[in-house]
């Protein structure tokens, strides 16, 4: 009788555990559920240690999605992969997404009773709130550092595709769009 092959179960606190869906791999074309790119068809890269987010990517070139983290519920999985395993995708980890700090404002005794140096600020305060509303602390501009990387996984995806043979055609597919229309049940639908 041979011997009992014994799994190791992941421990709930170690940075390989995930509950990500089965069907949710590297390579997986998705659909986008929620936000600004809902409906766009991309590629998923990995998923980020200790369960986190998914790192998706269009890529960019093919249909304008960057390389973001989206939570796994706000996306479909479709039955349809790119083989994206030589893709160095080591250098995209949570420090990647990481927003730059703001400063904080100082507060003090002088500020509540009400001096000259607090009219002051906020008759600034006025001036530049409107220039700076809906700004990140970067301006609105994406880092060299990130746009490298988003060319690097870009071009690992797109050479990806070049190689596999119907990847004109998953090219064409990740350009489209996916829509609901009258009448369509997406509940039959096959994905």
């Amino acid at each position: 009788m041979p011997a009992k092959k014994i799994v190791q179960k992941v421990k709930r606190s170690a940075p390989e555990f995930s509950t990500l869906r089965k069907s949710i791999t590297p390579g997986t074309i998705a659909i986008m559920l929620a936000g600004r790119f809902r409906g766009k068809r991309c590629v998923v890269v990995k998923q980020l240690p200790h369960n986190g987010p998914l790192v998706v990517s269009g890529p960019f070139k093919l249909n304008g999605v960057p390389l973001r983290r989206v939570d796994s519920r706000y996306i479909i999985a479709t039955s349809t992969k790119v083989d994206i395993s030589s893709v160095d995708v080591s250098k995209v980890t949570p420090e990647t997404f990481k927003r730059a700090a703001t400063e904080k404002r100082v507060k003090g005794e002088g500020e509540f009773m009400g001096d000259k140096s607090k009219k002051a600020a906020e008759k600034e305060a006025r001036k530049t709130s409107a220039a700076a509303k809906g700004k990140s602390p970067n301006g609105g501009r994406v880092s060299d550092e990130r746009r490298n990387l988003q060319k690097a996984v870009d071009a690992g995806i797109m050479a990806a595709l070049k190689k596999d043979i119907v990847g004109k055609e998953k090219a064409g597919y990740l350009k489209s769009i996916f829509t609901v229309k009258p009448g369509d049940a997406p509940h039959r639908m096959q994905w």
